[in-house]
């Protein structure tokens, strides 16, 4: 099934879908990197405004904005920030060295990027004085383009400008050349710290060249890789899917309900750990737990003209039929019909991969009698029943 069912006829509309979807993953980027949430739209918005403040040509303004977006994309299955990984200190920073490389090869994969995007995520963590990684380029073998973006990540991660700039003099002939660090200050001084806003450069990307689908599956699949889960949302889809079809949701509600089993895994990447890692899916314990993981999740896409539709499934799928769930205390009608769905979806994968119900001989038999007896409590028993007469297809 499509994830996105609109056909995309009009080129505007469609180059404005990924757009949104590059966005969201300089998000989810963010937070696997273990970066302040906002991070990449900060920094998108300074190297931007720092790039026409040097005179940069305007197609390399928007390569930059868009390797600022997507800065922290190489985090995301990194050995040194993937869950459960736990690599000694020094092995651990090893690693991260070698994330701007890793972004830069999931870069190349998006066609609809600006052709020299992939080289400036690569080489932004790059230093003047050839210190820097993943190649230890140095003076001017350094491109123009990520001695801005390494200028702009400086600037974005402290708050107060006065001491941007000192940062910034003090790594002049280090870190940055001396003429970019005087560039800084000529710019920091011009705009008062404030850069003005640079919208989204959506004419820029080729939608021919992408499938937005495509594009979040990977993605999708690099959360699940990342938190530990290889394949869940699939496994959940696939669930969710049965479920919908057995209740009679149409086909446009389906898409979205595919949507929801791919994006729901993002609100899990601060967390330490995954939550069925944590607790029983059908127990009160971790409830909170859940409930953050749902807020974070819709949080993440309600920025997103693309996603946003997707903000009250996810923030509800903890919520218990009976009302005493989090983080709102819905009830019964007041949950979304697809909210109850994934969470039903969710447990059920949950339960067929607990270590007792793996040993056991009928797993789905197993999970479904606990489903069972959660109906009207915790689940819906319409979408209970709706999975128990479909599970026998799923396990």
């Amino acid at each position: 099934m499509a994830l996105f069912q609109e056909t995309d006829a009009d080129p505007r509309a469609a180059a404005a879908r990924l757009a949104d979807l590059l966005a969201w993953f300089g998000a989810i980027g963010d937070l696997a990197n273990g970066d302040p949430a906002g991070l990449s739209t900060r920094k998108a918005q300074a190297a931007a405004s720092l790039a026409r403040a040097l005179e940069v040509e305007q197609p390399e303004v928007d390569a930059i904005f868009f390797a600022a977006q997507l800065h922290a994309i190489g985090a995301l299955g990194n050995d040194a920030c993937r869950k459960g990984e736990g690599l000694p200190p020094r092995l651990a920073r090893m690693e991260r060295w070698d994330i701007p490389a890793q972004g830069a090869r999931i870069a190349e994969r998006i066609g609809a990027l600006p052709m020299n995007c992939a080289d400036l995520i690569r080489w932004q963590d790059e230093r003047w004085d050839g210190t820097g990684s993943p190649d230890q380029l140095r003076w001017t073998t350094i491109p123009h383009g990520a001695q801005i973006l390494a200028l702009a990540d400086c600037f974005a991660r402290i708050e107060q400008p006065e001491e941007a700039l000192a940062a910034v003099s003090q790594e002049s002939g280090r870190r940055f050349s001396p003429e970019m660090a005087r560039s800084f200050l000529l710019w920091l001084h011009l705009n008062g710290g404030d850069p003005e806003p640079t919208p989204t450069p959506n004419a820029t990307l080729d939608a021919r060249k992408c499938v937005p689908d495509s594009i979040l599956r990977d993605i999708a699949d690099r959360i699940d890789d990342h938190n530990g889960v290889r394949g869940r949302w699939r496994r959940v889809a696939t669930i969710a899917e049965r479920v919908a079809t057995e209740i009679g949701i149409d086909e446009h509600g389906q898409g979205t309900l595919e949507l929801a089993c791919a994006t729901y895994g993002s609100g899990e990447l601060a967390a330490r750990d995954v939550e069925e890692s944590l607790y029983d899916p059908l127990a009160r314990l971790g409830i909170e737990e859940r409930a953050r993981n749902a807020t974070l999740a819709a949080q993440l896409v309600e920025r997103f003209r693309a996603l946003a539709h997707l903000t009250p499934i996810l923030r509800a799928r903890a919520e218990w039929f009976d009302g005493t769930g989090k983080p709102r205390g819905l009830g019964r009608d007041a949950i979304p019909a697809l909210s109850q769905i994934l969470a039903v979806s969710i447990a059920f994968d949950a339960l067929l991969r607990n270590r007792t119900a793996a040993a056991s001989s009928s797993p789905d038999l197993l999970a479904t009698h606990r489903l069972d007896d959660a109906s009207g409590t915790q689940f819906d028993p319409d979408v209970v029943r709706a999975l128990i007469r479909v599970a026998g297809s799923l396990s």
